[in-house]
């Protein structure tokens, strides 16, 4: 397993009480842990801490007012994205 799905993990565990097995990479934030879209900025906030990266507001707006279901894999995509550079 890579390690920022590791990092994300156990942010997930510790500091928002998810059990550790019930994330997964396919894992669905809204779905199957209840997160609404305050606890998402939480979260961002947080992945930008710990990765140090910065999350620009369209790419926040893309990620929460999409319409679409967003898993923990979107989210290791995107910020294996921002710390390695798109790939070519």
């Amino acid at each position: 397993m890579s390690l920022i799905f590791e990092k994300i993990r156990k942010l997930l565990h510790e500091e928002y009480n998810f059990h550790y097995d019930q994330i997964q990479l396919e894992t669905d934030f809204e779905k199957e842990l209840g997160t609404d879209s305050r606890e998402m900025l939480e979260l961002i906030n947080d992945f930008e801490t710990i990765f140090n990266i910065e999350i620009s507001f369209d790419d926040i707006d893309n990620f929460l007012f999409s319409g679409k279901t967003i898993k923990v894999q979107d989210v290791v995509d995107y910020i294996g994205e921002k710390i390695t550079g798109p790939e070519r």
